[in-house]
This record gives C-alpha cells, sequence and structure tokens, in this order.
C-alpha cells in the first residue's frame, strides 16, 4: 500500500510539474513599454511572442530570435544581430537599415512593406519610396481604410493605385479626385471571405467637374454645383445643378440642396423636405407618402406607418414587406420572430415577404 501511495504522489507531482510548465511558460515582458507581445521564456533562453500575452486564446510563438541581443522597434516588431522579427517571425528585409518610422510604417533603404492583418509575412508595397511614403489619412478616419503615398503615387491596402499620385485626394471615405478623374472606393458587400484588403477596389468613375471639393459627410461630396456619392446601396452617383444654395445634411444617406431630397445619391423631388421624416434604415416618408429604399409605397398611410422591423412595417389597414402589401395580414397583431426571420399575426405567417403554406 505505501508503494501504491509513493507512485502515486509521484504520479502526480509529475502532473503539476508539467502543467505549471504548460501554463507559466511567459515570464517578463522583453520591455512593457514598447510591447505586449514580446516575452522571455520563463526558463528556456527564448524570446516568445504572444499577443497581449494572452497565448491561451491569441497565440503562443517561441521566436528564433538571440536573447542576449533582442530589442524591441515597435509592439509587432523585433531585431536581434542578425533579423528581424514580426509578429514572432523572421522577416526578408534589410537587416540593417530596417526600421519602423513614426507612423508605424515598416521600411528600409530599398523597400516599404505592408503589414497584413492575418499571417506571419510582410509583403513589399511595390514601386514604393521609402524616402518618402507616408499616410494618406483623413482628418476624420471612420473606417481605417489603409493608405499611403510617396511623390509619385498612391496606395491602397499595399496596392499601387491607377491614378495620378501627385494630385490624388481623398475627399471622404468613399470618393477621391485628381486632377482629372473622380475615383469611388467601392467595398464589396456581397463578398462571403477575405478581409476589406481583399473586398476593396478604387474605381476610375467621370471626370472630374470644375469647381471646389466639399466633403459633406463619409458618402456624399460637393464639387462646385455637382454633388457625387458613393455608398453601399450606390456605388456611384453624380447629380448636376445649374446652381446650388442651401445644403441640409440629414444623415449619411440623404442630403437635401435646394429644398429637393437625395437619398442614395437619387433625386426625390416629389417629396416634401418641410415634412420629411427618416422612418427607419430604409424607410422614409412625408405628409403625402411612403418610400422603401426610394421607391413609392403607393397603398401605405403616410399618419399611421411605422416600421416593424428593417424589411417589415405596417399602417392601420396594412403589413408591408418592403414595398408590398402582404395579403390578409392584420397589422394590429403582426410581429417577427429576429432568430427566424417569420413575421406572423397569429393566423398568417411569412418569411422573406412570402406566405408560408
Amino acid at each position: 500500500m505505501k508503494v501504491v501511495l509513493i507512485v502515486i504522489g509521484a504520479g502526480l507531482l509529475v502532473i503539476i510539474v508539467l502543467v505549471t510548465r504548460f501554463f507559466y511558460r511567459i515570464g517578463k515582458p522583453v520591455n512593457s513599454s514598447i510591447s505586449d507581445s514580446y516575452y522571455y521564456h520563463a526558463w528556456k533562453e527564448k524570446i516568445i511572442y504572444s499577443p497581449m500575452g494572452n497565448w491561451f486564446e491569441l497565440g503562443y510563438t517561441e521566436t528564433q530570435a538571440d536573447p542576449s541581443t533582442f530589442k524591441l522597434l515597435s509592439r509587432n516588431f523585433g531585431k536581434d544581430k542578425q533579423f528581424v522579427f514580426w509578429n514572432g517571425q523572421k522577416q526578408d528585409v534589410d537587416h540593417k537599415s530596417f526600421i519602423v518610422d513614426e507612423y508605424n510604417i515598416a521600411k528600409d533603404d530599398i523597400r516599404v512593406y505592408y503589414q497584413h492583418d492575418y499571417g506571419s509575412r510582410l509583403s513589399i508595397i511595390e514601386d514604393a519610396n521609402p524616402k518618402t511614403y507616408k499616410p494618406l489619412t483623413l482628418e476624420k478616419e471612420t473606417y481605417g481604410q489603409r493608405w499611403g503615398k510617396d511623390e509619385k503615387a498612391v496606395f491602397l491596402y499595399g496596392k499601387k493605385i491607377d491614378a495620378d499620385g501627385k494630385t490624388f485626394v481623398r475627399l471622404n471615405q468613399s470618393l477621391a479626385m485628381d486632377n482629372t478623374y473622380l475615383y469611388a472606393i467601392v467595398d464589396d458587400y456581397t463578398a462571403t471571405s477575405g478581409t476589406a484588403e481583399d473586398n476593396t477596389s478604387v474605381v476610375r468613375k467621370n471626370e472630374r467637374p470644375a469647381g471646389e471639393a466639399e466633403a459633406l459627410n463619409d458618402y456624399y461630396t460637393r464639387i462646385g454645383n455637382t454633388i457625387i456619392l458613393s455608398n453601399w446601396k450606390n456605388p456611384f452617383s453624380l447629380l448636376n445643378f445649374d446652381k446650388i444654395g442651401a445644403i441640409n445634411v440629414i444623415d449619411e444617406r440623404n442630403v437635401v440642396i435646394n429644398n429637393t431630397l437625395i437619398s442614395d445619391g437619387k433625386l426625390l423631388p416629389a417629396v416634401d423636405v418641410a415634412t420629411l421624416v427618416i422612418v427607419d434604415r430604409d424607410y422614409l416618408k412625408d405628409e403625402n407618402a411612403v418610400y422603401y429604399d426610394t421607391d413609392k409605397i403607393s397603398e401605405a398611410d403616410p399618419s399611421t406607418f411605422s416600421a416593424i422591423t428593417e424589411f417589415y412595417a405596417k399602417d392601420r389597414q396594412h403589413v408591408f414587406y418592403k414595398t408590398h402589401v402582404l395579403a390578409g395580414a392584420d397589422p394590429s397583431s403582426f410581429t417577427v420572430n429576429y432568430a427566424t426571420g417569420i413575421g406572423t399575426d397569429g393566423k398568417l405567417s411569412f418569411k422573406d415577404g412570402l406566405l408560408i403554406k
């Protein structure tokens, strides 16, 4: 019995040691004032890369760095006497001249490097001049698009843009121009994979109108007597006016120019802007009519109209799915289950606006 207890005790001791060694591999940070992701190993002669020290969820890498010569360049960059490391991995860069500048741009004397959101390898930003490359930012950045420029060219997500880099100007989050053309910055909202790097494109559109440029919000811009829009509903719209007087920006999708509503880049002259109400994301109304996604709902009563969800709405007599009436549905009892997307009044049920048999 005594032997059995000794064996069990020894086994438990081994387990405790192994568990302790597993959970306490990360030692002191290399320099916590610069990075929360690089650490000395608790007992090995190793440098550890673990994002924010959260090795359990975000990863743990035993780097090939020499601990005796390793120093930090930024949160994710470090170097030893031979190599540069990014996210804990050795990088193919010029070791001697490599720096991370005040804008967190990685570069050496020869190249500028792009830091992807995912992966462990830097990419070369082709044709970028490391001496003059810098961020190209707006005063107010909403989506954090990664723009850069040098003295000749403009780059988005590490890729060169086909535009005149010397005169290229970002107007807002979705529009830009150079001396000759307008450009729409288009996100593919239908993409089921990839990141903004993969699904954002800069598309050359019309010739640039004459006049001063003024961003109205993230999606609308005025240039002279022209209003331009690019958003997720409408990749590009250009509206010319004889003269632009009063401008009223209602929200990111709706502006009033010369007392006329523009919604998602479409003129809606029939809308009475004095009684305009933005009911919900895609529904709006005035005292005379109701609209869904700029299309008039002819059967809707504006005085009793209200939205139920993004796609369903009702007035005192009808239930609507987008622009059409759900025949027989009772507005007084109609509800929508958000989890299933099924709408019902207790008797009739609908999915995506279609009656469920």
